[in-house]
């Protein structure tokens, strides 16, 4: 994946970590009074022109959800002509006499799926502000024209299949952005075959649909949330058809008169700027990870000079086929696209300086969990971005590609990649949106205006631009914050929230001084780094339970001490053995009783860690590179079970020496021993065993 489809990243992470969280809370609730949760259509709501379908048809699982598809035109000066059907996934207020308005939802991209980005977010109940908003109006979220559970969609498969034939290739820059164009060009192909209009995919037609959801579904207004390419929507919206909106709220702005095509280098050098000048003005990083940026820069050299290898697991592969792990080739510029996508993110923010350092010691172990979810996307719409992009956004020339003050590590890779778009899409040949797409948004609809200060490809200059010509506007920037602030804690929501409720007054923002001001970076002072909880935690979290078959196998092992042992004391006291052997014999089944307990135990307590995090909706990322420190105490579980297993052990070679017990109970507390000791040998190999210390 290269540096252009880059707008959906924060997204997609963040479905992926919220799914993360679901896993772990599902795994240890009952879920009761289901039908509870079961909420009429509005009786306001005429569905005109909405044609329903089960759910499932979208990947939506619960009954809380209505969904089905609405037809629009597939161009709006031609009202008799082909018709398009977007999807739409309803989730109906509680309350059944709730405002004539709907909360309405769209993803950024262009060509994200809001139904499969937002569907589980606005279901899993982890943010109060989310009711507060259901309790007067329903949530609506929409696919656009062309995206994933639209008709048609403009996916892109060529594309991933290239991706995968290529992945443990080493191609040089240019043949690999030659293939990549080529994939392009057989999608667009495709799709010209399939009889789909390109030029109909533009932000104009999408704009226009807005007014043609709203009439379908029978709501009064749209309180509009966008996001990224979703705000530049919503402000082509207003443009179109102000009286769709009551209110509108743009998160990671892109106002019409930017392109961010021609910023982008600007962008993200800004974005790293900021991380590493974060880090270096917070002692606790900076002792940590000194030099950090010299530190990234010379490992995208060295890994340009030398790609590393690192194993990409594709997890969701579709129906029928089994996911693989691609032994897959990463260069310098990728590593350097890897960390501009995931500083999209701002729950991975805090993890990425120790990311670039166990990156230079030969560890990836962020990477492995959260590239693949990029890398094998599935549900992103190329062929709408290429559309809505080449329409709209390439109306510049290389030469205006802003670079003043850009490191030469972006700058080079910008240049080389914008040049390939560019020619892109003067091959996939839609036509010119022209100057009125650039013009500034003029509007007198209440607007919420969010940014992410740590934001690399919609900075918050972008969201003062938008409100130069909206009135009433209300301008907030969140510090720490990456792309998109919505879905990352409760600050955000309950701004939204109080909006919505009122948007001719500012809402109350003190949540954003109340909330943390500077990034909480992970660095030894509070977390527990040690390679081995890393392994440990990724496997449970992409339910690796491979990784867990050793332990779980001499864990029951141990276990069966608490059938055994009891048989063991009737035998021993039928037996009149001198006190020394009686006293060892009668505490050796007891210490292994204790190890035992002492291995679940552990496992358990790490489970409930994952767990408790998730409910309190804290950062689970760190749980791949380590754990809090006020976890410290349970690592030195390990290390006091190998203490026993060895003293058990020793025990038992006095045993045989001395011919205690029976043969079978000697044999059968051997194999006590053994599972002891293997047990003990996994948490040394996994590098637990002396995570305490470090």
């Amino acid at each position: 994946m290269n540096g252009r489809v880059v707008q959906s990243s924060s997204q997609l992470l963040r479905k992926k970590i919220l799914n993360l969280r679901v896993v772990f809370v599902c795994a240890a609730l009952v879920w009761v009074g289901a039908a509870a949760s079961l909420a009429a259509v509005p009786t306001h709501a005429q569905r005109e022109n909405f044609e329903r379908v089960a759910c499932a048809t979208f990947k939506i699982s619960g009954a809380e959800y209505e969904c089905g598809y609405v037809r629009v035109p597939e161009y709006h000066a031609a009202l008799d002509g082909a018709q398009l059907r977007l999807a739409v996934a309803i989730l109906p207020s509680p309350n059944r006499s709730p405002t004539r308005d709907a909360f309405v939802v769209a993803q950024g991209g262009p060509g994200g799926s809001t139904l499969d980005s937002y569907a589980s977010f606005f279901q899993n109940g982890n943010f109060p502000a989310i009711e507060t908003l259901r309790a007067e109006r329903d949530i609506v979220l929409y696919d656009q024209r062309g995206t994933l559970y639209a008709q048609p969609a403009l996916t892109c498969p060529e594309e991933l299949a290239l991706t995968l034939q290529t992945i443990e290739q080493e191609l040089a820059p240019e043949e690999s952005l030659r293939q990549q164009e080529q994939a392009a060009l057989q999608c667009r192909d495709r799709l010209a075959r399939e009889g789909i209009h390109l030029d109909a995919y533009n932000s104009f037609e999408n704009a226009r649909d807005i007014e043609d959801v709203r009439r379908a579904l029978g709501y009064e207004k749209f309180d509009f949330y966008g996001v990224s390419y979703g705000t530049l929507l919503a402000l082509h919206g207003l443009r179109e058809t102000p009286e769709t909106f009551r209110s509108v709220v743009l998160d990671a702005v892109v106002p019409a008169q930017i392109n961010p095509n021609s910023q982008i280098a600007v962008s993200q050098n800004r974005a790293f700027e900021e991380l590493f000048t974060r880090c270096a003005a917070d002692a606790d990083c900076n002792r940590a990870y000194p030099n950090l940026k010299q530190v990234f820069y010379a490992q995208v050299d060295a890994l340009n000079q030398s790609p590393a290898r690192i194993p990409l697991t594709d997890r969701d592969p579709p129906p029928g086929a089994e996911g693989k792990t691609y032994n897959a080739v990463i260069n310098g510029d990728d590593y350097m696209d890897i960390l501009f996508q995931f500083i999209y993110n701002t729950e991975l923010v805090p993890a990425l300086p120790q990311m670039l350092y166990d990156a230079r010691a030969g560890r990836y172990t962020l990477i492995e969990a959260f590239y693949p979810v990029l890398l094998f996307d599935r549900t992103f719409a190329s062929g709408m971005y290429y559309s809505v992009m080449c329409a709209e956004d390439v109306d510049f020339v290389l030469t205006d590609l802003a670079l003043a003050g850009v490191d030469v590590h972006i700058a080079r890779a910008q240049t080389r990649d914008t040049a390939a778009f560019i020619q892109l899409c003067q091959k996939w040949n839609v036509p010119q949106l022209g100057a009125a797409a650039d013009e500034p948004v003029k509007a007198n609809v209440p607007t919420l205006i969010f940014s992410g200060d740590l934001d690399p490809i919609t900075p918050p200059p972008n969201g003062s631009a938008a409100a130069e010509n909206i009135t009433p506007s209300y301008v907030y920037e969140f510090p720490a914050y990456g792309h998109g602030a919505m879905t990352n804690g409760d600050c955000p929501l309950e701004i939204i929230a109080a909006f919505v409720e009122n948007p001719e007054r500012a809402p109350n923002a003190q949540c954003i001084a109340a909330d943390a001001t500077r990034v909480n970076f992970i660095t030894p002072s509070n977390y527990v780094l040690a390679p081995g909880i890393g392994k440990m935690q990724f496997a449970m979290l992409q339910g690796n339970l491979a990784y867990f078959i050793v332990p779980l196998v001499w864990s029951v092992i141990l276990l069966s001490v608490w059938l055994i042992a009891p048989l063991a004391w009737l035998v021993r006291r039928s037996r009149h053995l001198p006190s020394e052997a009686a006293r060892l014999a009668r505490a050796l089944p007891w210490l292994a009783a204790l190890l035992s307990l002492l291995a679940p135990a552990f496992f358990v307590i790490v489970f409930v860690l994952v767990l408790v995090m998730a409910l309190q909706n804290e950062n689970i990322v760190g749980l791949l590179v380590g754990a809090p420190r006020v976890w410290t105490s349970i690592y030195i579980l390990p290390f006091v079970f190998a203490l026993g297993a060895v003293a058990y052990t020793l025990g038992i070679v006095v045993a045989w020496q001395r011919g205690y017990w029976s043969v079978w109970l000697r044999a059968y507390f051997s194999l006590l021993a053994f599972a002891a000791l293997a047990l003990s040998a996994w948490f040394a190999w996994t590098g637990l065993m002396f995570a305490f210390l470090s």
